[in-house]
């Protein structure tokens, strides 16, 4: 004859089980989180590519700068023509309608974006649901991932990338003491954060 458990013995079991979720849900449920930000925050990457290398292809040049847009000081130009964009404003009007009205470091303190867009910024809401601020002098792409939706925290949903001359898409910050330092990212280091997914595979582990 089989033993039952007694009620006792069900509610420890039980009890048990609701500590273990408990401990290990919020960690599941961060990662997936990460994995979700680093998928979209990869299309980004990867459609930024594609149009400076059309961009290019389009001009018959092999530098970015030298594209008709970049040349001429109209990044809007080129975001409206590569991408399928639903709304464009500059640096001036980005907050609010490309971009969240406010952004923060993970550790919690704010971001300014006036400390990261530079007056010849130029932003685009893409159809696909992120935003892109692009300028002229010093090719840096910011994006807000998933558009003006929370969590508006830099290193989660807000990057800021570099396009090379050459057309390709990385980093913004080259100085190799930074890449290797992944507490730059969290206390607000402003391309320290796409440094350290691009360096560790694709992977958020901040």
């Amino acid at each position: 004859m089989k033993k039952a458990f007694t009620l006792a013995e069900v509610l420890v079991t039980l009890g048990v089980l609701g500590v273990v979720a408990a401990l290990t849900m919020p960690n599941l449920m961060k990662g997936w989180q990460n994995r979700s930000y680093v998928t979209q925050l990869r299309k980004v990457h990867t459609e930024l590519s594609q149009a400076t290398e059309q961009a290019m292809a389009d001009d018959f040049t092999q530098t970015f700068k030298a594209t008709k847009a970049i040349r001429q000081g109209t990044p809007g130009l080129f975001l409206e023509t590569y991408f399928k964009t639903i709304e464009t404003c500059d640096a001036d009007d980005a907050a609010g309608k490309c971009l969240a009205d406010s952004y923060s470091t993970i550790e919690g303190k704010s971001v300014r974006l006036r400390d990261i867009l530079s007056s010849d910024h130029q932003c685009a809401v893409v159809a696909s649901g992120y935003s892109i601020c692009l300028n002229t002098e010093k090719l840096i792409a910011v994006t807000d991932i998933n558009g003006k939706q929370k969590p508006n925290v830099y290193g989660r949903d807000l990057f800021l990338l570099f396009v090379h001359n050459d057309g390709t898409v990385g980093s913004a910050n080259m100085d190799d003491n930074l890449l290797s330092d992944p507490t730059s990212c969290i206390k607000g280091g402003y391309s320290a954060c796409i440094d350290s997914i691009i360096q560790n595979g694709w992977v958020m582990d901040y």
